[in-house]
């Protein structure tokens, strides 16, 4: 059997170090994190200079340094460009991009799956699916938007700010004012299916 290619991840190398710096990181340092990274600073300044690395090895040096996987690599800046042909509106959205607003969570968040949280958390507390499934589109909206409010209550009274420094008070206002408030341009009316049509 011939050996498999392996799936590469495209990586900007100066983006890279100009991360590590704000990090107060080295390759070096990268390197002697083996039992997180799992490679050798040898192997990681090969991918660098290759300017393409595995992905398991992008997330675990993006998780070590708690910034997203997309902007260590470079990627989000590829998508802005792609996305935006005049240089100021690439500018001015390339400038809101930093290690704080990307932080390693949103990759963690991202791959969270909400249907399969709620139907968990009911299932968890003994509500199957089918009971669930009985009640009105219009209940159903309301159970997400009460249980969505409740967890950021008790979150409110252990928290202050979340990790972009945004008042968890703020959001806890929020979550509250949307509950029974029917709006058909929720998400929650989406997976009801009471969206009005486009």
């Amino acid at each position: 059997m011939g050996n498999k290619a392996t799936l590469k991840v495209h990586i900007n190398k100066e983006h890279f170090l100009k991360v590590l710096h704000t990090k107060k990181c080295s390759i070096r340092q990268l390197g002697e994190a083996y039992n997180e990274i799992g490679r050798t600073e040898k192997t990681i300044r090969r991918c660098l200079n290759a300017e393409e690395m595995p992905p398991d090895l992008l997330d675990k040096i993006s998780k070590y340094l708690n910034v997203h996987p997309d902007y260590l690599s470079g990627t989000c800046f590829y998508k802005i460009d792609r996305q935006f042909e005049e240089p100021y509106w690439r500018a001015i959205f390339k400038s809101y991009i930093t290690p704080k607003t990307h932080p390693y969570l949103l990759k963690e968040k991202s791959s969270i799956d909400y249907p399969t949280y709620f139907n968990s958390s009911l299932t968890m507390n003994d509500i199957s699916i089918e009971q669930f499934q009985a009640l009105s589109p219009e209940e159903r909206i309301l159970i997400r938007e009460e249980i969505a409010a409740a967890i950021m209550q008790v979150i409110d009274k252990h928290f202050t700010q979340d990790v972009f420094g945004n008042s968890i008070a703020e959001k806890l206002c929020y979550y509250q004012s949307q509950v029974g408030d029917y709006d058909p341009n929720t998400y929650f009316a989406y997976l009801e299916g009471l969206s009005l049509p486009d």
